[in-house]
């Protein structure tokens, strides 16, 4: 099942069909430095379909440009965590 979904951009509305229960990232959180040379950032992954593997569904679930997650993690069967490790030649 999809839905419409009605955007607007520099005064146009564009119309976008997203699907109606896809699993999507919520809100990132910069975790900060974790090594030399990379930022770690994180999100929680919503709407994963009932019956679905957890595991599997952050393993192929991109986030905007930056593709799927570098790691998934599993919170106690609570939630599912994805990482990001993103270049940051400020972190040491």
């Amino acid at each position: 099942m999809s839905r419409w979904i009605l955007v607007p951009v520099f005064g146009l509305i564009f119309m976008l069909s997203s699907l109606a229960h896809a699993a999507h990232w919520g809100a990132l959180k910069d975790d900060g430095c974790k090594g030399p040379g990379y930022r770690q950032f994180s999100a929680i992954l919503w709407g994963i379909p009932h019956g679905s593997n957890w595991e599997a569904t952050c393993a192929v679930t991109p986030h905007l440009d930056w593709g799927p997650p570098t790691r998934c993690k599993n919170v106690m069967g609570i939630n599912m965590w994805g990482e990001w490790n993103r270049p940051d030649p400020t972190c040491r």
